[in-house]
């Protein structure tokens, strides 16, 4: 049978830590849909919007990677096992030296960047090699963007040192700040009609610009509670650090990776890198909004529960918890994949070429979201534990999945379906690899009381499907393309809430929230 669940404040601040987390992270989503739709307004989906949003693919992979807990999954565990050792003191120390070190290395590797722009670009989107001008123009905007990564890392390397304390809010909004940034420049350049290439290259430099303010947020976050003194000094603990560090992140961000070989799947067919950019915006939604909790709330949880009974307590309520979430946003994704990406994007010079490709990619994508949420909830249990070499191995095997399968297929149509259903089966694979290692070493060992939520989560996703169906058959004319802007966003909400009334409904009759961490329990 599956452990007891957390006790009941215990899982009522689980609930309450992860909706904060989750909030922000939807805030900070919203303000980047509102940059995305003009994004797409502004470079349509042609080849400056292929070579700009190429080279924003390693920032996004950065950002995402980071704010979803890559920095966190090596750091915490170790920083709270030197706290309770030795005290606070120590800890503060081994904060510093993780930010000295972390700091130099930045450095090296944007130079390198800085000199080897265009071969970076083709390890982002190989198949700008046969597209010279296209590729000339994304060397040029990754360079632009470059100090973005150094400047994030580091905010993010101390917005760690936060998540450990269990102060989660700054570092979660500090990437709605950034969104704002970039809606401002582009609001701008909409009012003085910016051509599309000169627009792509003051994003670039606005996105470096999103990095000095994300590091200045965290360090007066930090100011109350003491900096730590960045120092260049070795230690065991450091020994400690980089000996797992870099597998655990490297495992920790292997969604994201396999969202950067799709990119290079993506980039065999024309237009196709916009196309899946758009998609993956949509998708990140829900993603980020349960990643990020799994990856700085529950992480350090379970890194907290490591040092007594183990993390696996909290397994069953995370996973329950997770797909609550993931599998109506997944029902969503794929059965209003066409009107989202149409009211989201089809203005300006995104036409209705590309809202077809757009909308089959988000259709595949949502597919893998349930997979997606499941692997990382997986994932914190190896983490907590500071062991990442079954989470690395998965990763491994999740992009190698996703590259056989899509450069497999790239040339037999839609390059952006292609390269998202190659993902949705890497996410599935890594799943598959990580919940059946957990089950072979008996560590989730799931009851009858651990399934039944998940499986009325599924029942109710079913009825919220034949729901969404019928309203969209009875606002089809709304939804037009040819109606006022906002009929179709009005048509969209209703649709939406239609099918999250008809979930909420639908679960709470079939039990899909009883096991839920959302109130107090006794016992």
């Amino acid at each position: 049978m599956e452990k007891p669940a957390a006790s009941g404040p215990e899982s009522s601040r689980l609930a309450r830590d992860s909706a904060i987390v989750g909030v922000a992270t939807v805030a900070s989503r919203l303000l980047g849909f509102a940059r995305d739709v003009l994004i797409a307004r502004l470079l349509g989906g042609g080849p400056v919007a292929d070579a700009f949003l190429a080279a924003l693919r390693l920032p996004n992979l950065v950002r995402r990677v980071l704010g979803e807990g890559g920095l966190n999954a090596p750091f915490v565990p170790l920083y709270l096992a030197i706290k309770g050792e030795r005290g606070a003191a120590a800890a503060q120390d081994f904060a510093g030296a993780a930010a000295g070190r972390l700091s130099l290395l930045l450095l090296v590797l944007v130079g390198l960047g800085e000199l080897f722009a265009p071969w970076l670009v083709l390890g982002l989107a190989g198949g700008f090699a046969q597209a010279p001008e296209t590729l000339a123009l994304a060397a040029s905007y990754t360079r632009l963007m470059l100090p973005f990564l150094f400047l994030t890392t580091l905010a993010a390397m101390l917005a760690a040192l936060l998540n450990a304390e269990k102060r989660f809010a700054v570092a979660a909004l500090a990437p709605a700040l950034m969104n704002a940034i970039l809606l401002a420049v582009l609001l701008m350049l909409h009012a003085r009609a910016t051509a599309p290439e000169v627009g792509a290259r003051w994003l670039a430099l606005a996105t470096s610009l999103t990095g000095l303010a994300h590091l200045a947020m965290i360090l007066m976050a930090l100011r109350g509670r003491g900096l730590p003194r960045p120092s260049l000094r070795w230690s065991p603990d450091m020994t400690r650090f980089l000996r797992t560090g870099g597998a655990t992140l490297i495992a920790a961000s292997a969604a994201q990776l396999v969202l950067l070989v799709a990119t290079q799947i993506a980039s065999t067919g024309p237009g196709a890198v916009a196309a899946l950019y758009y998609a993956d915006r949509v998708f990140q939604l829900p993603l980020g909004f349960v990643g990020v909790a799994m990856g700085t709330v529950v992480l350090s949880d379970m890194a907290l529960a490591a040092e007594r009974d183990g993390p696996d307590a909290l397994l069953g309520q995370a996973l329950a918890l997770g797909l609550a979430l993931a599998l109506p946003a997944a029902t969503a994704l794929v059965a209003l994949a066409d009107p989202i990406v149409s009211v989201l994007f089809e203005h300006g010079r995104f036409d209705a070429a590309d809202r077809a490709r757009t909308a089959a990619a988000l259709a595949a994508l949502g597919c893998g979201l349930p997979f997606a949420v499941a692997a990382k909830v997986f994932g914190q249990v190896y983490f907590a534990r500071r062991a990442p070499c079954l989470p690395l191995l998965s990763g491994v095997v999740a992009v190698a999945v996703a590259a056989l399968f899509g450069f497999g297929l790239a040339r037999a149509g839609n390059a952006a379906r292609i390269a998202a259903l190659a993902a949705t089966l890497a996410f599935v694979a890594q799943a598959l690899l990580l919940g059946g290692a957990l089950l072979r070493q008996r560590i989730w060992r799931p009851g009858l009381s651990g399934l039944r939520p998940i499986a009325a989560s599924l029942g109710a996703s079913a009825i919220m499907l034949a729901v969404l169906a019928l309203l969209m058959a009875l606002l089809a004319g709304p939804l037009a393309v040819d109606r006022p802007v906002l009929h179709r966003v009005g048509a969209l909400g209703l649709i939406c809430l239609g099918g999250l009334a008809s979930y909420g409904a639908a679960g709470w009759m079939l039990g899909a929230f009883g096991a839920l961490p959302l109130r107090k329990r006794r016992g």
